[in-house]
């Protein structure tokens, strides 16, 4: 087992997914997706926003982010798609597993390098 950094999702038994965001040795850090995700984009609420995200308009902030993941799931359930799905319990048998907090998830070293926030 290869677990990809930020590309492979991890699904819990309860249906919570996750995505690895730090791999040394044998450990593995992981945060929830949906939070991962959130921090990919920098949104300017401009002209081309608006008409990029026209579908989106009076709908919950969450939902853009959430159809992001739902597109990642279906692609990383595919044999051919990007990225591989991993049962959460698969993992923790290959790796020592540790998970970010949610509300410290800003700290991650991916946060802040401005190769790896696309501006939208």
């Amino acid at each position: 087992m290869n677990v990809e950094l930020y590309k492979d999702l991890i699904k819990d038994e309860r249906g919570n997914y996750y995505v690895a965001v730090q791999k040394e040795g044998n450990e593995l850090t992981l945060v929830n997706a949906m939070l991962e995700r959130s921090y990919q984009d920098l949104w300017e609420f401009n002209e081309e926003f608006k008409k990029k995200y026209a579908e989106y308009e009076r709908q919950f902030i969450g939902k853009v982010i959430m159809d992001k993941l739902r597109h990642d799931i279906v692609f990383a359930s595919k044999d051919d798609g990007h990225g591989r799905m991993y049962d959460l319990a698969a993992v923790a048998g290959n790796y020592k597993v540790s998970f970010i907090d949610m509300i410290e998830f800003y700290r991650n070293p991916r946060v802040g390098r401005s190769h790896d926030n696309n501006i939208i």
